[in-house]
Order: structure tokens, then sequence, then C-alpha cells
């Protein structure tokens, strides 16, 4: 994996471990103890974001709310705050994830892959064309073998289907 994650906690011990972490993992860490770095390496576009709410300065919140409209990768919140309502007001303010400390490194790899999966497939744009009851799927066709497969199996159904039904051939 080749993904770039910033990771933004005033607690230099928490960015140290996480970013060991993450570089073993093969992510291209970009740390920030505060959250003026924080906006700083966002400028480097970053996949997704782990983001401490209390930091001195500007606080997590106030970072993510400033980027949130110019970046859309994933934002997931690193912080000891456990009530609902912070939890609303991360979420409000543009977060994808709300992880409490102390937390699983297991779990915190689990769901940065998942979200940027996630991520991925949201990326994804299907070129796909109607021409009446045909279906086109041209980024599937684009494929190699795969689409050769897919090809033989959508031109099979086409035959059976107009002998099938002689009157829509």
């Amino acid at each position: 994996m080749n993904a770039k994650i910033l990771i933004a906690d005033d607690e230099s011990d928490i960015v140290s471990m996480l970013g060991n972490f993450f570089e073993s993992k093969g992510f291209r860490v970009l740390p920030a103890f505060n959250g003026a770095e924080a906006l700083k390496q966002v400028e480097k576009q970053p996949d997704i974001i782990l983001l401490d709410i209390n930091m001195p300065g500007i606080d997590g919140l106030e970072v993510c709310k400033r980027i949130r409209d110019h970046i859309s990768c994933p934002i997931l919140f690193l912080t000891a705050r456990i009530e609902d309502t912070d939890k609303v007001k991360g979420f409000a303010v543009g977060g994808d994830d709300y992880i409490v400390k102390p937390f699983s490194l297991v779990e915190l790899d689990a769901r940065v892959r998942a979200h940027l999966r996630r991520e991925a497939r949201h990326n994804f744009e299907a070129q796909i064309k109607f021409v009446g009851d045909l279906t086109i799927d041209y980024t599937i066709l684009s494929s190699g073998v795969a689409a050769r497969r897919f090809f033989s199996l959508k031109f099979s159904r086409i035959l059976l289907h107009s002998t099938v039904c002689p009157r829509y051939s």
C-alpha cells in the first residue's frame, strides 16, 4: 500500500507509534503535532487523516471544519472524549469515524483500510452505456481476460435471448 496517511496528535508518542505502525504496513506517513501543522500537511493531499480532537491552538474539530469543503478523504477522529455529544460534533463537522483512546492497532488498521476501500469504490467512475435493453459496461470490458469472459457470457445471453424470444432479435 502506498497511501498517504496524515497523523495529527499533540502527543508525540502517539504520532511516533502510529507512524511506525503504518509505515510498517506500507503507508507514507505525514506527521503533525498540532492543528496548524495538520493544516499544512493537508496540502500534501493525504488519502486518509487520523485526527486528535484535543490539540492546543487549533483543535481537531476546527481543523476538520476548515478542510472538509476542500478535501474529500476520510477523516477519523482519535480522541479520549467519550461523550455522545462529542461524537456528534465530530460527525457534524465532517468526520467519517470516531475512535476512542485507548484503541487497538489491529482495529484501527482495519478501519483505515475499510475507509480507503470505500473511498476507492466511491472514486470509481463506471462507464456504462444503455442501448434499449442492452447495457454495455466499458469499465469491465477494458480489463483484458475478464473482459473476454464477460463479453462471452453476455453474448451467450443475447444469443439465448434471441432464440427464446425471436421477436426481440
